[in-house]
């Protein structure tokens, strides 16, 4: 049957009484549970890719260290940090999506994948759900609320696969060391991008300005290799600001 899985984190939110941009603070929107790009540390705080170029872009926008906070309500936030939405600025990451697997097992087709166990979120496994139909789903999919869920499932052997966007799968392997591998077989892109919200669009030449400076200083790059473990090699170069 269809299986949901949780990875237990609750519902994260910020202090009361930060007003967002237009009073003392910043509130940057995450998507919790993504290894390597977004994770909320054990002692408090946030980690990853995602963090590293928000809290540039905020520094660059005038804000302190103690003015910067984080949100997992995407809807209050006065930036929104992740897979692309209208209307935003970047992309400052294009990722694959793929697959995680056991290091000794064997690489997974898209064949593979419609007779094994599947791990992800509703997001990353819409493709699949589409392809293969809602008995496929019923049969073969755990659903995952946030991709850091799968990650016993894999070890454990209760999955077969975990399909998400390689910075993330490669950010959870580096929590299995030596446990998993990614397969190396894109099936889709994501464009990742600082969405704005109607309080912050019209700092979009700022914004621009400060993902600019990033990869121009190469604080982008340090941060590509201190977050994104062995895919750190294919991000050379940050990709092409788009102009919107």
């Amino acid at each position: 049957m269809w299986r949901v899985v949780s990875a237990g984190i609750a519902a994260l939110s910020i202090a009361a009484g930060l007003t967002g941009c237009s009073g003392t603070g910043l509130l940057i929107g995450v998507r919790a549970g993504q290894p390597g790009l977004a994770e909320m540390l054990p002692g408090g705080g946030w980690s990853g890719f995602d963090i590293a170029v928000a809290h540039y872009v905020a520094r660059q926008l005038g804000y302190r260290k103690d003015q910067i906070r984080y949100t997992t309500d995407l809807d209050s936030a006065d930036l929104v940090m992740g897979p692309a939405r209208e209307p935003y600025v970047g992309p400052y990451l294009v990722a694959a999506k793929d697959i995680l697997v056991r290091a000794r097992d064997r690489d997974r087709t898209l064949k593979d994948l419609a007779g094994g166990l599947v791990c992800g979120t509703r997001a990353d496994t819409l493709g699949l759900t589409g392809r293969f139909g809602a008995a496929w789903r019923a049969a073969h999919l755990a659903e995952a609320n946030v991709p850091a869920a799968c990650g016993p499932l894999l070890a454990d052997r209760r999955t077969d696969a975990i399909i998400a966007d390689a910075p993330v799968l490669a950010g959870l392997s580096a929590q299995y060391p030596g446990r998993f591998r990614l397969v190396g077989r894109p099936l889709a892109q994501e464009r990742y991008g600082i969405g704005l919200s109607e309080r912050t669009e019209s700092w979009r030449d700022d914004i621009e300005d400060a993902l600019r400076q990033m990869y121009d200083d190469g604080s982008w790059h340090r941060a590509v290799i201190d977050y994104l473990g062995e895919l750190a090699t294919q991000y050379e170069m940050p990709p092409a600001l788009e102009k919107r």
